[in-house]
């Protein structure tokens, strides 16, 4: 009887995108804030500079000083796009030097332009504003793409996970059930964009071709027999008593997968049926 095995089915949400039409995007947003924000910083640092020189420093440490507030705005976004990118915890410092960065930016502007009163104050530090807001913006889109990302990677990881199970339960109804009885299952079948679904359905059949099992009296294939014949050693004791080692077991002590652990342990429960069979190494 023509023994036909079915892939579980498994539900993948696939959520359709055009990669050009986010390159666009990406690539303008960047564009957008190279200007806005090489313009916002020419400002800011001209009017960090003048207050700089307006209270005592000039030369070299004047042109520099100002650097060091739009550096530690810089650095501290920086920072936080690392470990947003790793997945690890913002550190607590990289915020507390981000809120002192903007908070000096945004001060060193206002006292530029407080002596033409509130809203000369206000157009000062607008440079400022803008500066920290594009620079903000464009790590957050870093971030959430590679959020993205990693999201697309753990699905593809759950559904070969979910396959992979789906298989081993199949193995186990095979041992104990005729194929006639066996519950039908429902064909994986092709979905927009199912990249992912086809590489994982190719791995399982690899899987279930490279595992097989004969039917009925629980014996394997001959690439089992090394398998089995080093489980009969290890376990041995196990054996005498006439009990049988667990699928845990024996993933553990021969480093196997499920499917091959339950396939084991059914050539063992065979053996140790079968009269005037003597299980040892």
């Amino acid at each position: 009887m023509e023994d036909r095995r079915t892939l579980p089915s498994t539900e993948v949400s696939e959520r359709p995108h055009s990669a050009v039409g986010d390159g666009l995007i990406r690539a303008s947003t960047t564009v957008a804030v190279v200007g806005i924000g090489g313009i916002a910083a020419v400002v800011s640092f001209r009017h960090a500079l003048a207050v700089v020189q307006a209270h005592g420093e000039d030369g070299v440490t004047g042109y520099l000083t100002p650097l060091t507030i739009d550096g530690l705005v810089f650095t501290a976004s920086m920072v936080l796009l690392d470990a947003a990118r790793r997945g690890d915890r913002p550190p607590a410092l990289a915020r507390v030097a981000l809120a002192l960065g903007v908070g000096a930016t945004v001060a060193v502007n206002v006292l530029h332009g407080i002596e033409r009163g509130p809203v000369g104050a206000v157009v000062a530090a607008w440079p400022a504003v803008t500066l920290v807001l594009v620079v903000e913006l464009l790590m957050g889109m870093i971030r959430r793409g590679r959020v993205s990302a990693t999201t697309a990677d753990v699905d593809e990881v759950l559904v070969v996970a979910q396959l992979d199970h789906g298989a081993a339960a199949g193995v186990e109804n095979e041992l104990v059930m005729p194929v006639d009885e066996r519950p039908a299952v429902r064909p994986v079948v092709e979905s927009p964009g199912g990249e992912v679904l086809d590489r994982a359905a190719a791995r399982l059949a690899a899987l279930l071709d490279d595992e097989a099992v004969d039917e009925g009296d629980g014996s394997a294939s001959p690439d089992l027999d090394p398998v089995i014949a080093t489980a009969c050693d290890r376990f041995a004791g196990v054996l005498a008593t006439g009990g049988l080692p667990s699928v845990r077991a024996l993933r553990q002590e021969l480093r196997i997968g499920h499917p091959r652990a339950v396939r084991v342990r059914a050539a063992l429960a065979g053996r140790e049926r079968a009269p005037g069979v003597v299980a040892t190494g």
